[in-house]
């Protein structure tokens, strides 16, 4: 009964300082909160601050317990234990994205950083004919690619709106990863026929749920968008089948055995977009569209991002070779760790699994806690997983700012789908090209299974 009260006066405790510093807060900025505000910092703080204690509880108690207890004697017939599973390490030359914050990674890391929120849709309407929240990339013309398109395949055979606004801006993050691809090449010399230039692959992710018309008709406008040789070009898509479907295409490309054929340059870019009156609709209808009634539905959101990756081999210790452009990035993709309880269910809230992964993981990779310069996770407002990414930093991190050093790519670009983990890396990259320190991407939206990346400056030789 005692421990009950304990918990219940703490949780009290929590809530009332938080709600009084918050209060004090807007009366003092002028600020007129709205719904997402009022959920998001009068009960999804608190909830944060109780979850992070917990968590970090649970951690220590168990490094206790794992100290403490006796090593049990092992047996001579019994097999070793399996080795832990191959960290994946990949050489990013650059990154870019293009989402409603900006058009750029360093605009979009400048909005996280200034806490910028979606704002309503111009345009966009629910059921009852209000207006609803939308992270919009307001610089895209839809009336001209609905003529574009049209006069391409007919007006019947049209992709939707959701897919042209994404296949545009898939065409931008194209366009500008092989203009750096192109750079780099001839600061090495200008190749004197298309035969000399290296061959450059693209790899396209694409949402699943699209008609193969719309795939193909922005691997096409892909295609087209590339700075490059066009019989020096080639092009795969995969269709994006779950929140994973980037990291899984990563590891995937990482593992892919070197061979003469294949093109060691990899344009990895991935598009989606929610902007669509049929989207919100059909959102609205199913319960998924956020509101005051349904604060944990999602807020339509539309975004491409892209890696310019080096899958030539090295031997394993071999330092990168010394013209690396400015802007690359290492990354290393962590093992995946699963929920007891998935993100979205009714009273789901942070666990320990996420801190523990970390922890193995920074550990695995003799990378100091304290080294971290940021947290870049793809959460947004909905379940556990604002409570799990300040979780995460309070107990591994406290000493990061949460407001400056903690950002939630979701919570700035709505949901982004099929692009929302290469956004996230995108974004983590030029975190840390900032701060010439690691990064760690924290990826969420699945409901169950939370990844993490390491995202960190490649070790450059000595002149």
């Amino acid at each position: 009964m005692s421990r009950i009260l304990k918990t219940g006066l703490l949780a009290a405790l929590v809530f009332g300082l938080v709600w009084l510093a918050v209060i004090i807060w807007w009366q003092e900025s002028h600020t007129l909160p709205t719904g997402v505000d009022i959920g998001l910092y009068l009960f999804a703080l608190p909830l944060a601050l109780l979850a992070a204690g917990w968590a970090g509880a649970r951690v220590v108690r168990a490094r206790r317990e794992a100290r403490a207890a006796p090593a049990p004697a092992a047996a001579a017939d019994e097999t070793q234990a399996p080795p832990p599973p191959a960290l994946v390490r990949l050489t990013a030359l650059a990154g870019t994205a293009r989402a409603a914050p900006g058009a750029d990674p360093a605009a979009i890391h400048a909005a996280l950083s200034r806490q910028q929120r979606p704002e309503l849709d111009p345009s966009l309407k629910n059921a009852k004919g209000f207006p609803v929240f939308s992270g919009r990339a307001a610089h895209l013309d839809i009336d001209a690619l609905r003529e574009a398109a049209s006069a391409a395949a007919g007006p019947a055979g049209r992709p939707g709106d959701d897919c042209l606004r994404a296949a545009e801006l898939l065409c931008e993050v194209v366009e500008t990863l092989s203009q750096e691809a192109r750079a780099q090449v001839l600061d090495n010399g200008t190749p004197q026929r298309d035969e000399d230039w290296p061959r450059l692959q693209l790899e396209l992710l694409l949402p699943a749920d699209w008609p193969q018309a719309a795939r193909a008709h922005a691997a096409d406008r892909a295609r087209d968008a590339a700075v490059w040789p066009a019989g020096r070009l080639e092009a795969r898509t995969h269709e994006a089948q779950d929140a994973l479907a980037g990291d899984a295409l990563l590891r995937r490309l990482a593992q892919e055995s070197p061979e003469p054929a294949r093109a060691a340059l990899r344009l990895v870019a991935a598009a989606d977009s929610y902007i669509d009156a049929a989207v919100v609709q059909a959102w609205d209808t199913a319960g998924r569209l956020v509101d005051t009634a349904n604060p944990q539905g999602r807020v339509p959101g539309e975004a491409a991002a892209g890696l310019l990756l080096d899958l030539a081999p090295v031997a394993p210790d071999a330092a990168p070779p010394r013209e690396l452009p400015a802007d690359a990035f290492t990354l290393t993709l962590s093992p995946s760790a699963r929920r007891a309880t998935e993100a979205d269910a009714r009273g789901a809230a942070a666990e320990p699994a996420l801190a523990e992964l970390a922890a193995r993981f920074l550990e695995r990779q003799e990378q100091s806690a304290d080294a971290i310069a940021a947290l870049v996770s793809d959460a947004d407002h909905r379940g556990s997983r604002p409570l799990e990414t300040a979780g995460l930093a309070g107990t591994l991190f406290p000493r990061l700012d949460p407001n400056q050093d903690c950002l939630s790519v979701g919570a700035a670009c709505g949901h982004t789908g099929a692009a929302a983990h290469l956004l996230t890396l995108a974004v983590a990259g030029e975190a840390c090209a900032q701060t010439d320190a690691p990064v760690l991407a924290v990826m969420t939206q699945d409901p169950a299974l939370r990844t993490l990346a390491l995202v960190s400056r490649p070790i450059r030789p000595l002149a």
